[in-house]
């Protein structure tokens, strides 16, 4: 399928390790996995059938897509938060490879990081913001809802509609990602972002089942890509997430 627009295609070697991964390998046997470049990123969602508008009076912009099951899953949840007073507008849902290279190359170039060793500014950055090829966000089953400030859910509507998400979001197959746990690592808690586990956890599952070769061949394109071993990308933050999200 195309790419986004700004999105290198996998050079030739990558393409001969970058396989499709199988429902097999994740607990839930009728999920079909996407092939491992998809996982990264490399997905264009308006183009692509598996994927589905979310309806654009459920969101702050238009464009936004999920994955169909998780669009629908979301679609359901949004309408039973209405009935009890809670509005969970979204704010992000699936992002490109090219789409979090941005985001990733802005931070990495500016000046409040300058002067920085590699590996000190890849981890300032991922306090908050995926390395592309790693974000959940590719995958088509996480939302980020409300507010993108943590502060905003500390009470008022904020508070009211975490306490609903974590009272009923479950029921529709969404679970809060990263957690204020103190001994998770990776990324920052984030009481907005939310993953559609029926999917999201055979994904991850199969992004762990992958080979060394298949994981590096995707983790290129991007300033400072070079550090992704370093900093433990997959160990440490695709996997420092809430026993839920990793499906325990």
């Amino acid at each position: 399928m195309p790419y986004e627009n700004g999105d290198r295609a996998l050079g030739a070697e990558a393409e001969k390790t970058v396989g499709v991964l199988h429902a097999a390998e994740s607990p839930r046997a009728d999920v079909s996995i996407p092939p491992l470049r998809e996982l990264m990123g490399r997905v264009s969602p308006a183009q692509d059938s598996a994927f589905a508008p979310i309806p654009s009076e459920l969101c702050n912009r238009d464009g936004m897509h999920l994955r169909r099951e998780a669009r629908d899953a979301f679609v359901r949840m949004h309408e039973a938060a209405a009935k009890a007073g809670i509005s969970l507008t979204a704010l992000s849902a699936t992002r490109t490879f090219g789409h979090q290279a941005s985001i990733w190359n802005r931070k990495w170039n500016g000046a409040q990081r300058m002067g920085m060793a590699p590996v000190d500014r890849a981890l300032d950055i991922l306090q908050y913001s995926s390395m592309p090829g790693s974000s959940r966000h590719h995958w088509g089953t996480d939302v980020d809802m409300h507010s993108l400030e943590p502060e905003d859910f500390d009470q008022g509507e904020g508070a009211r509609t975490l306490t609903w998400l974590r009272g009923h979001a479950g029921d529709y197959g969404f679970v809060e990602v990263y957690t204020p746990e103190a001994n998770r690592p990776g990324y920052q808690p984030e009481a907005w972002h939310w993953s559609y586990a029926p999917l999201s956890v055979a994904y991850l599952n199969a992004l762990n089942g992958a080979t060394p070769e298949e994981k590096r061949a995707v983790f290129e394109g991007f300033e400072g890509a070079f550090v992704a071993d370093s900093v433990d990308i997959l160990g440490r933050y695709v996997n420092g997430v809430s026993a839920e999200a990793a499906g325990h």
